[in-house]
């Protein structure tokens, strides 16, 4: 559930930390009091937009950080394991926002970015918007509703994987039969290019190799004469090793009467012992080192044959052993049996009865949860005042496969009594489609599993006694989980547990967004308001108060 929401620099916003409770929350206000500005700061926490013009005027950057206790959020807890951005129950979604539009994001104080916001808060949030309704008539909408109240996700996937092998091997088959007047002069071409570097042969890192050897090789004459020479100051007549020698011998005989002399006595025996070392080293190396002038031959023969074939190939000396295989590769595909016609419309037809398996099932769900959405979305409009109303669901095959499967999703519905089903894209009333919204989107939720819903003014256009029934039922899924709602109807503003203020005041001549919690007197107050406009009377408190006082009753 959604714990705080801390913002600084937004819009109206110099600072503000909300925090909320469990249950169902309302949160009123007179429009223009900056109830939007509360859900854009949200929404840039849960990866929306960034809009530059946000940021508070005077100000270099907005900041706001979302604080969510997900505990009983076992998908969320393994999202962020899998992202390596653990959490003690607690999970905060931070984001920054400069007036010059640059925005950072994070999650749990770790750079993240914002499409990983988007991943994370799918699973901690849910938002209907006051204007879902008219996305609702659309198809494709329509049908991600009954997937989203099926609560089918790996038959979705299934379906999806399975489109996508057969819409590979379809592809494969379109470019064998675009390409099969050109096939065999390419497979020519491959055939006289792989006997080119078969002649050659490159191997792996060989050009890198002779390349070293090359320099060791050219330079072996001016190699050993300073490896020799090296050795012969260090272990030669009067050289170094000799003289360190003669230096630990004269102090070895006043070792026994000078005792301060032992440790730089130790350090001269180090010393002798590591310049011995070196000049061991040194003359083997010199063994090493060979004048090898058939071999120095051979190698820049190698070298300039290797060197040559890349050139032709307009490639990488390094990269000559990758492009061979690449053409042996490619010329397998072209003259394999894979690569006939008919084992590739073979594959394409296994591919394709793979994916009708999958989406004739994902169908049999979509059938199953559409008859039961559709029942609970009848009682919804039943109970918002549309007492004959009916709501149903047609799902039909589409003219073409998609990652989705096969179906097409129509939403019919009926509002009085003796009229036919009607697509609920040419429903003339507004007020009836933004009630049959709400009744979709609250038939939606008693299925959701997410914690957190937010409902964004879908009361629209309603009121009187249906408002009441709105703010019971979000009221019922306030004790399932957490619920808030930004409304200005007084009905459902009084059905809350928790009610929020939000109204604007000026402060040194600046104008400033705040929000605070109600108390009863306070809520009464802020009810006959919502009831009676500017001018309040005692009736219209009375009003106010016998409303919460009923509405609370019956929480």
């Amino acid at each position: 559930m959604l714990q705080a929401l801390t913002i600084q620099n937004l819009a109206l916003i110099s600072r503000l930390h909300l925090e909320f409770d469990r249950g169902f929350t309302t949160l009123t206000g007179e429009t223009g009091a900056g109830k939007s500005i509360l859900l854009d700061a949200l929404g840039l926490t849960l990866g929306n937009r960034a809009d530059a013009t946000l940021v508070r005027h005077g100000t270099d950057k907005a900041d706001v950080t979302a604080d969510f206790d997900i505990a009983a959020v076992p998908a969320a807890q393994a999202w962020l394991n899998q992202q390596e951005l653990e959490a003690d129950g607690d999970c905060l979604l931070r984001r920054t926002l400069s007036k010059e539009g640059r925005s950072k994001a994070y999650i749990n104080g770790l750079p993240a970015t914002v499409a990983q916001l988007k991943e994370l808060s799918a699973l901690l949030i849910d938002i209907h918007g006051q204007h879902q309704h008219q996305s609702l008539t659309q198809a494709g909408e329509q049908l991600a509703l009954v997937d989203a109240f099926a609560q089918h996700p790996p038959l979705l996937a299934d379906t999806r994987e399975t489109y996508q092998a057969w819409s590979k091997q379809q592809q494969a088959l379109q470019r064998h039969q675009e390409n099969q007047a050109d096939l065999q002069s390419r497979i020519e071409l491959l055939r006289f290019q792989l006997s080119e570097f078969e002649k050659v042969a490159p191997q792996a890192e060989e050009y890198a190799q002779l390349s070293d050897e090359q320099q060791t090789l050219s330079h072996a004459h001016d190699i050993k004469q300073a490896l020799i020479s090296g050795y012969e100051q260090l272990d030669g007549e009067g050289g170094a090793s000799e003289r360190i020698s003669a230096a630990v011998s004269a102090l070895e005989a006043i070792q026994s009467v000078h005792a301060p002399i032992e440790p730089l006595l130790a350090q001269l025996r180090s010393v002798q012992i590591d310049c011995s070392e070196a000049a061991n080293d040194l003359q083997h190396q010199d063994h090493q080192v060979t004048l090898d002038p058939e071999r120095l031959a051979f190698v820049d023969a190698r070298l300039g044959e290797l060197f040559a074939l890349a050139k032709k190939y307009q490639i990488d000396p390094e990269s000559l052993e990758a492009r061979h295989q690449q053409i042996e590769n490619e010329l397998s595909e072209l003259t394999g049996d894979g690569a006939s016609l008919e084992a590739l419309e073979a594959k394409v037809a296994e591919a394709w009865q793979a994916y009708q398996k999958a989406a004739d099932t994902l169908s049999s769900s979509r059938r199953k949860a559409a008859t039961r959405l559709a029942k609970s979305v009848t009682e919804r409009m039943q109970s918002l005042g549309m007492a004959k109303g009916r709501f149903g669901i047609q799902l039909e095959v589409a003219q073409t496969p998609s990652p989705q499967g096969q179906d097409k999703a129509t939403f019919d519905v009926t509002t009085n009594p003796g009229q036919p089903p009607q697509p609920l894209s040419k429903v003339a009333s507004g007020g009836e489609l933004s009630r049959i919204s709400l009744a979709i989107q609250v038939a939606s939720a008693e299925v959701a599993s997410l914690p957190t819903m937010i409902f964004d003014e879908v009361d629209v256009g309603i009121g009187g006694g249906i408002a009441e029934v709105v703010g019971r039922t979000m009221q019922q899924l306030g004790g399932h989980r957490q619920v808030l709602a930004i409304t200005h109807l007084a009905q459902v503003a009084a059905c809350a547990q928790t009610q929020l203020s939000i109204h604007k005041a000026v402060k040194n001549n600046v104008t400033q967004t705040q929000v605070c919690p109600l108390d009863q007197p306070q809520r009464i107050e802020e009810l006959a308001r919502m009831l009676g406009g500017m001018t309040l009377t005692e009736q219209t408190r009375k009003h106010a108060e016998e409303m919460l006082s009923l509405a609370q009753q019956s929480a």
